[in-house]
Order: structure tokens, then sequence, then C-alpha cells
């Protein structure tokens, strides 16, 4: 039976707390659901993250008579209620109903959030139903899997909710229960558990007041006068601190949406990137249909709900809506061939730059997607100003290790070649002066009579190859590599005039973001097709090792993994852009994977990088919390106390300029010509892949111009840039042997407002408005800055001092010292060699702090030292501070992340 429930026991009167109705799914009053499955719950410690520790569970196959079953439930009061299920993945479609009312039906293509790994691969995602009018009094709930005979039957129920409030999933936790309840923290360890943030007006940290009042105030953004930053439609410099959200958390209900964007512009963000497919699914990611690719409108008008949203915080949205990986089969498409092809080998690939069906689908579902009308703003997304950013492909191209014949059906390579003949005709006047300064170079499916002449695989496009080739096969790649890369750079110039002459659409646009089988011999190219558009962009992750099923995507019990921090490998974050000049930079894709103990230099790193480089935008992967964080282990955690935990000061610090953008250290002015006959560049930094990796560009690598060698860590200390066919431009490279030191492993910008000893694992920004330092505290006796040192007995963690009101820190009126160490969910177990045992839940804990700040000769008194929750409310916490000779030293809070002063 289950119980109806207004408020918690033992609830003050004056308080009664949330009304809601909330019953386990495993307590039928009747049922014809298996009693007993595989996957149903046992004694393995991993179940103890469903609600009651059980769930009802179906397997097999369908037949005409699908499982049901029928709850009995007493309702506390009439009104409106969000219903909401707590089940297994997509798995298990079904109808459902109160009283005699109307069946309803949850399909399989359903926003998730509040994702918990269980055992034997199972997960728990929380899915909104529907908001009911209910009477008070006693009602029937009914459930009836929604199969047809001969179905896939699989699915887990764990817990339904009924509530009168807006509801935020929290695994298990009713409304109103403290994950931290009953939970034993480790010594030396404290619990973050603060209520959802409601915004209240007398917080002391709410960074909203950055953006503008909404989204596109003063127009569309646009490209500086010099074309290498981002200004506001009024010519407001403008720097992004943005994440990522797909389309799990833009399905979510109003109150979701609302409060997601809220939290994230208090927390300094202006930028979103909705990144996920907005086709209708039937299969399309997760199944062998077949049906043609068309919008979903429930998605879409999903995506318009969140861009409304963002829109009132002031926060712009970048627009990822195309990725091969979208879509399970060419077919779906409309193109030949792509039935030959293994079931898992039919991801389209390449075809968009070649294929003019692929581009009139493309196009077609563009036109539609943009010219919509948001019913939110009344406005289609073409001419809102606040859909800031459009990009174009996400993570394709000509170049990468997926372009190989036999990722592409026959078909598809075969009119790929015969565009290469066409290619070469037109620009030699015929094939038979095309091949004559490589006639000896043969392939396998040359048909010179017949209009086909064979395109090599990405291979040969690397410097192995180049080793390996002939002269007269060198030749025909870069013949090769010259019409691949106009075929590429041609369909982005027609993307853009799709985008800008029919629909109108006057805000940016990117090409893409991907890389290059070899970025020493193609980097340059695949950025040389990105210059039709507005913005160059990349994507890059700081990815420990961790390895085991599914460990590209996942945090499962049974993997391995090793954690590591970047502040000792400066070779390995994804940090150092080589920018081309005339075109604002962006990373769309910034991540610090799980698990990692060592992510407290994450954001600072990241701020440094913006600031030293003058990289206009950081997208962070990704956000999927419900509330304020995430509540399980997720490879790609965001919503974390290390890293959104830490993005105030950080977001300050980047959009705010804190640290000067440095001096350009090293330029390459590149010929296409070369580039195209595969002589390279230098100045090449790693691609830091989710999965793959390139090595660093070798000592004297080939290039085009003089510059003969270049220092991978050059970007750390100034920027590094390229251009491309600039008359009378030159190759630039400045001594930087004062300010990189490898035989102490040190480096410094030249004024040392950025220090990095990757010996010791420490990183410190000295800058008038924001003081910090992130790394291994257990090798420094302390780090002694400008206006303050900072001391700490913490193994790791991060400690920055910034001013809030726009002053230099000696000056400021009130200042935030923000700090963390290392954080893990409570109950999250490995072994010494990094096996994972559990992985634990909420609620986040993290180590104690044990940290000062002494501030060196202040000008002003201190008035009042307050410590904060994470929402930035005032507690009645004890923060001591006292006078010593000419500075002041305040005892940080062992469990507080924020520490305001006013002085």
């Amino acid at each position: 039976m289950a119980v109806g429930l207004a408020g918690l026991a033992g609830a003050a009167v004056a308080d009664p707390g949330p009304t809601f109705v909330w019953w386990e799914a495993e307590s039928p009053n009747t049922s014809t659901f298996p009693e007993q499955t595989w996957f149903s719950a046992n004694d393995d410690p991993g179940w103890q993250y469903l609600s009651g520790g059980a769930w009802l569970t179906s397997t097999g196959i369908a037949t005409a008579d699908p499982p049901q079953a029928s709850y009995e439930l007493d309702i506390p009061e009439a009104g409106e209620y969000q219903l909401w299920v707590r089940k297994f993945w997509r798995h298990g479609p079904m109808h459902y109903r109160f009283g005699e009312a109307a069946w309803q039906t949850l399909g399989r293509d359903i926003p998730l959030v509040d994702r918990q790994r269980l055992p034997k691969d199972a997960e728990v995602d929380w899915v909104y139903l529907d908001t009911v009018e209910l009477s008070a009094g006693e009602t029937t709930f009914e459930i009836q899997l929604a199969l047809q005979p001969g179905e896939d039957a699989v699915a887990g129920l764990d817990c339904f909710v009924l509530s009168r409030e807006p509801f935020f999933p929290r695994g298990k936790f009713k409304p109103g229960e403290r994950a931290a309840d009953g939970v034993e923290v480790p010594d030396g360890w404290f619990a973050l558990d603060e209520p959802l943030d409601t915004f209240r007006d007398d917080t002391l940290l709410d960074l909203r007041h950055l953006n503008e009042p909404e989204a596109g105030t003063h127009g569309p953004l646009r490209k500086s006068p010099d074309g290498n930053s981002i200004h506001l439609g009024d010519g407001t410099p403008v720097r992004f601190w943005g994440v990522n959200l797909s389309a799990q958390e833009a399905g979510q209900p109003d109150h979701i949406v609302q409060h997601t964007t809220r939290r994230l512009a208090k927390l300094g963000v202006n930028m979103i990137r909705h990144h996920s497919p907005l086709w209708i699914d039937n299969g399309l990611t997760y199944g062998t249909a077949t049906s043609p690719v068309t919008l979903d409108p429930v998605k879409v008008e999903r995506l318009h709900h969140l861009v409304a949203a963002a829109k009132t915080q002031g926060i712009y949205t970048n627009l990822s809506w195309y990725f091969p990986l979208w879509i399970n089969d060419g077919g779906r498409l409309g193109l030949a061939g792509y039935d030959t092809l293994p079931a898992d080998k039919r991801k389209p690939f390449a075809v968009l730059f070649f294929n003019d069906k692929a581009q009139q689908h493309y196009f077609d579902a563009m036109r539609e997607l943009l010219t919509t009308p948001n019913p939110h703003t009344g406005l289609p997304l073409a001419n809102d100003p606040a859909l800031g950013l459009i990009e174009l492909c996400n993570e394709d191209n000509l170049f990468f290790w997926t372009f190989d014949e036999k990722n592409l059906p026959a078909a598809q390579w075969e009119l790929l070649e015969r565009k290469f003949a066409d290619h070469l005709k037109q620009k030699h006047g015929s094939l038979e002066a095309a091949r004559k300064p490589w006639r000896k170079a043969k392939h396998d499916n040359d048909d010179w009579d017949g209009g086909r002449v064979g395109v090599y695989d990405a291979w040969h496009m690397t410097r192995e190859a180049k080793d390996k080739l002939s002269n007269h096969e060198l030749k025909r790649v870069a013949e090769q590599v010259e019409f691949l890369a106009g075929l590429q750079r041609g369909f982005y110039e027609k993307a853009v005039r799709v985008l800008r002459d029919e629909l109108g659409y006057e805000g940016l646009i990117s090409a893409s973001n991907w890389y290059a089988a070899d970025p020493t011999l193609m980097d340059a190219v695949e950025r040389w097709t990105y210059t039709a558009t507005d913005v160059i962009d990349q994507h890059g992750y700081f990815n420990p090792k961790h390895e085991g099923d599914a460990a590209s995507y996942s945090v499962r019990v049974g993997q391995t993994f090793d954690s590591r921090a970047a502040v000792l490998l400066p070779q390995r974050p994804p940090l150092r852009t080589n920018q081309v000049e005339g075109h604002p930079q962006m990373i769309s894709e910034m991540g610090w994977t799980t698990p990692n103990h060592y992510r407290a230099d994450a954001t600072l790193l990241t701020a440094a990088a913006m600031s030293l480089q003058g990289i206009d935008a950081v997208n962070f992967f990704i956000w999927n919390a419900t509330g304020d964080f995430d509540t399980t282990m997720n490879k790609f955690a965001l919503a974390t106390p290390t890293m959104a935990g830490m993005f105030p000061a950080m977001a300050l610090m980047a959009r705010r300029g804190d640290l000067p953008e440095a001096d350009i250290v090293v330029h390459e002015a590149l010929r296409t010509e070369n580039l195209f006959n595969l002589e390279g560049t230098a100045a090449v930094t790693d691609a830091a892949l989710d999965g793959f990796r390139a090595a660093d560009v070798q000592p004297g690598a080939k290039m085009a111009g003089d510059l003969e060698t270049f220092d991978p860590f050059s970007a750390y200390v100034g920027r590094v840039s390229r251009s491309f066919d600039q008359p009378g431009d030159a190759d630039l490279q400045l001594n930087l042997n004062g300010s990189i030191n490898r035989l102490s492993q040190q480096m410094r910008t030249h004024n040392d407002s950025f220090q990095w000893d990757w010996k010791a694992g420490i990183v410190s920004i000295d800058s008038p408005h924001t003081q910090a330092a992130a790394g291994f505290f257990v090798n420094t006796p302390g780090v002694f800055l400008s206006n303050l040192s900072i001391r700490s007995n913490n193994y790791f963690g991060q400690i920055t001092v910034t001013s809030l009101d726009d002053k230099p820190i000696d000056q400021s009126r009130k200042i935030l010292i923000q700090a963390v160490t290392e954080e893990s969910l409570s109950g999250f177990l490995a072994t010494r060699s990094g096996k994972i045992n559990s992985l634990g839940g909420q609620p986040w804990i993290l180590k104690k702090i044990e940290a000062s700040i002494e501030f060196h000769n202040p000008k002003h008194l201190f008035k009042r030292v307050i410590a904060l929750d994470i929402n930035g409310l005032p507690t009645n916490d004890i923060v001591t501070w006292e006078a010593e000779n000419n500075s002041i030293v305040v005892t940080l809070p062992q469990n507080r992340l924020y520490t305001i002063i006013e002085r």
C-alpha cells in the first residue's frame, strides 16, 4: 500500500514541508510482472541506490498480454501534482492512468535525468510523466507495459512520486530528505549537502549581473573589427564561459529548465551549447530502423524552450545540431549502398562534404529548424540574437581516421572518386595532363577512360606515409589534399550562404571542431577550411587512464582508473590553441573526465589559458544536473564541487580579463599551396581528444616557412597564431628561454602573472584583481603573490582570491576567497590499484580545507569575514582572522568553499 505524505515525520507544525505521494513500484496491490528476473535486486551493495533497495522488473519477449500492475494511493489534498517515475533507461514504454481516466503513454524516446548506475549493466533514471489534477482521497494508479508481441520486454521500475511542489530528482531521496542523514563521513572529510538554491536576494555571491538583461539585448554577436575576438551587438568585447547541455536537460519541465539557466548565470555562465540530435528517433540512434531522418517537432520545441529560458538569463546559445554519430544508417538520408555495410558501420561519416543528396537533406532540415517560430519568444531561431553561434558539423571531416574506403559504401566512394576526376579535369584541362607528373602512382580504383580517379584513405596523408611513398605517389596525394580541402571548404561556404543570404541569420558561425589523422601535416589544412566561417573551434579532454567495459563514456564497477593531475602533465591539458588571425577562437567541448581525484586545477588552468591566449569561448562538457550538482558519478562530471563549484571566481577572472592577453610569441605565415604539398606546419599542439591522442610535433618537422622547431608549451606563455596566404606576412618566433625552462620544469609569462612549476605540480596567478594557486600544496611551504600569501596543509586543491567590485585586491571593498580540495561521492570505493568496487552516491564529500591567506600591507581594515554556503548565503560559521605586523591572516573555514571579506 502506498503512503501519502504531507511533509516528513517529525516536521514542525509551522512548516509542514512538501506535499507528495511516493510509492515503491515493487509493492503493487496487483501485478502480472514476474516475481523474479535475472536483474532483480539482490544483496549486491550496488542495489542500495534504488528506493527501498528493490524494483519491479520484466525480461524476455512480450506476449499479447504485457505485464501490468496497480497501486492504491491516498491523495492528501486536491490539486495539481507532478508525476514522475524512476525507471530503467528507455526500456519499458508503458501506459498509465489514474482511476478511470484515459490511458496515457510513455514511449521510449524520452528525456532521462539523474542517472544512477546499478549492477548487471543496469541503470535507473528519473522521467517526468505529466502534471495531473487529482482529488483528495483514495484512487487507483495502473500501469501496463506498452509492448507489441515479439518486442523486447525488458523493464525496471523503481518508484513513482506525485508532488504538489516542483520536483527535483535526487536519486532515491524523497522531497525534503537530506542525503547526508545517516551517512558516515570519513575522518578529515566533510559532506556538501545544502538545500536547493532558491536564489534569495540576500545571497552574497551571484554573477548574474555580468550578463546582459537578456541575451541579444544589443543585437547579434559579431566579430571585432580586426576579426580576432567576439563583440556584443553594441561593440562591447565579450568572452564566454559556458557549458554543454543536451536534449535530456532541455526536455525537462519548465521549473527545472528555469532553475538550470538561472543557476548557470549565477555561476558566471553566459553561453550554453545545445549538443544533441533533434531527429525523430524511431531507432535512429539506438536501433536499426530505416525510416527517413526527419526533425522531431517535440525536440525542436524543447530546444526553443531552453533557448528562451537561457535568453532571459543573459545566456547565449551555441547550437550543435548535426553529428554523423547521431544517424545510425546513412540509408536513412536516402543515400545508396549503406545496406551493404555491417550494421555498426553505417554512420554517414564524410558524405556531407561531397554528396549533393546528403547536403540537400541537411539544408532542408536547417531551413525547417531555423525558420520555425519559437512559441516562447515569437522569433524563429534564425532571427533571434540569443542564438549566438551555429555550428555546422560536429567532429567530422575528410582528414581523420574515419576517412577510409572501408567506412563508406562503394557507391559513395565511387561518387567521391568521380568528383576527384572532375576536379582534375577542371584544374588541368584533362585527366591525361593531370596524371602526367605522377603517372607511376597507381590506385586499384583508377578508371581513366571512365572518368574515375582513386582516392587514398587518411593514412596516406600522414608523416608515416610520407616517409614510405614514392615521389609520384606524394604528388598524387598532394593533388588529393587540395581536392578534399576544396570540397570541405566548399560545403562550409555553401552553408554560410544559406544562413546569411537565404535565412537572414546574423550571428556567428563555426564550421567544425575536429582533428586530422596527422596534425603536423593536416591540422592547418583542416583549420583553413574553417576560415569560410567566423569562429575557429576545437575540442579537448584531459582524460587520465580509465579502462574497462564502456569506459570511454561511463563510469562502472569493475573498471580501473588512475588519478592524474594536469599540473604535473602540461603536455596533456587541452588548453593550447593555434589561433587563425582574423578569427575568434573557441573550445566548444572542454572536459576533465572522471574518475580522477585531482580535478581542482581544471578551472584555474582553463581561465588562465582563456585570458593569456585570448580564447573567446569555452564550453565545458557536460552539465547533467537537474538541481545544483550531479547526484551520481558521470564520466564527464561537471556539476561537482571541484568543477562548477569553482566557476564563480574563474568565470569572473576569465570574462573580466584579469590576466592580460599575452603577446604573440609564435606566428606562422602559411601558404596553402605548400600545405597541400604536404609540407605541414611546425606549430602544432596535441590533439587532446576524448579517446584519441596525437603525438607532439617532432622537433625539426618540415613545415612551410622558416620556423624549424617549436616548443608545444609556447601557448602557455604567449599567443601562438597562424595566417593563410597573407601578402607580406612572415614567420615569427620569440626566444622563450626565459619563459620556459624544461630543465627546472618551470614556465612563466614575461611579467610573472602566470607561473607553472610542473615538477612540484603548482600553478599560480598573480594579477591585480585575482591571485590564486592550484595543485599539490604539499610540495610548497606557500605561494607568495603580490598582495597575499597562500598556505595550505592540504595535499591537493585550489585557492583563489578575487575582487568582486572590479577594483584591485589591495583596494577592493569586497573580496571572494574560493577554495576546494579533493572530492568524492559518499561510498565511492576503489582498490589501491584503481579497480572500482562501488560508485557511491549522494552526498558529495570533500577533504577538509586546511589553509590560510595572509594579506600583505592591507590598505583597508576588515569589517566582516563571512563563510558562505554553497548557494552564496551567509552562514553562522565563525571565520578567524587576526592582524600580524603589517598583515592580516584569514584562516579559511574547513567546510566551506566560499568566504567573503568586506572592508
